[in-house]
């Protein structure tokens, strides 16, 4: 995948953010909503604090007592160019919306897919990765379309776009078993035949396969764009994350990152 085109792409969103930010500093302050975070709370407090699911492998998982990962070290970006420490707290991935509404998180960092749904809830940064969904199933099941999944149990991950997927496209004819946790919860049951397949990111899904090599992809199921999310209010935030964001595609540093990840998580 070419994270450089990403980054072209969206440098006419960072300049319209800019200009949008300029309005919004033009404006009395009394008109300007009260936010849970911003760019001064965090650099008060000295922190900024990420929410994130550690089961999702090798964007976030625990390796010792610390959760490590492409996102934590994104977020540690972000958070050096703000000029303070990073807190990461785990939770639930289905957790993770309502956390960052209420302020418990300054930023969300979880492969975490734009979609309408979450657009009207959360501020999302520009893209840091595009992405697809994969199917995987046991090598050599007699699974290559939709259709093959009739009657059959996937797995997937509680609030992920790959659940809303599965049951929009599956739920009249296949039994959708939903898990908090992907890593190691699902991807043990498909190994014990208590699943027939899982839905994933593709990242993931390709990593998995490659560690699990009586694991195959069978299918993808479309596009999905991965991006930080942020309470709707912190414009001044998303100003700060976007810059970050643009600075490491542009520079390579994304694609190095993603890909030195995948190739420690696989041989750990």
């Amino acid at each position: 995948m070419d994270y450089k085109v990403v980054g072209g792409v969206v440098l006419g969103v960072i300049i319209g953010i800019l200009l949008a930010m300029s309005i919004l500093s033009s404006q009395p302050a009394a008109q300007k909503p009260q936010c849970p975070t911003s760019v001064d709370v965090i650099k008060q407090r000295g922190k900024l604090v990420m929410g994130t699911s550690a089961d999702w492998p090798p964007y976030e998982y625990v390796e010792g007592s610390a959760v490590v990962g492409i996102d934590v070290d994104i977020a540690r970006r972000i958070a050096q160019s703000l000029g303070v420490g990073l807190e990461v707290r785990d939770m639930k991935f289905s957790a993770l919306i309502e956390a960052v509404k209420r302020g418990d998180v300054d930023v969300v960092l979880a492969d975490m897919a734009i979609t309408p749904d979450r657009e009207r809830q959360v501020l999302f940064s520009i893209p840091y990765q595009v992405d697809t969904s994969v199917v995987i199933a046991r090598r050599g099941a007699p699974i290559r379309s939709v259709e093959d999944l009739r009657g059959k149990a996937v797995g997937v991950q509680v609030g992920t776009v790959q659940e809303d997927w599965a049951v929009k496209t599956l739920g009249n004819f296949s039994k959708i078993v939903r898990y908090d946790k992907v890593y190691p919860y699902m991807v043990e049951a498909l190994r014990k035949g208590d699943l027939d397949a899982i839905v994933v990111g593709g990242v993931v899904g390709r990593a998995v396969v490659k560690r699990y090599p009586e694991f195959e992809i069978v299918m993808s199921t479309g596009v999905r764009y991965s991006a930080v999310a942020m309470p709707l209010c912190a414009q001044d935030l998303k100003l700060e994350v976007d810059k970050v964001i643009y600075d490491m595609l542009q520079s390579g540093e994304m694609e190095r990152l993603i890909s030195s990840w995948v190739e420690k998580w696989l041989y750990s």
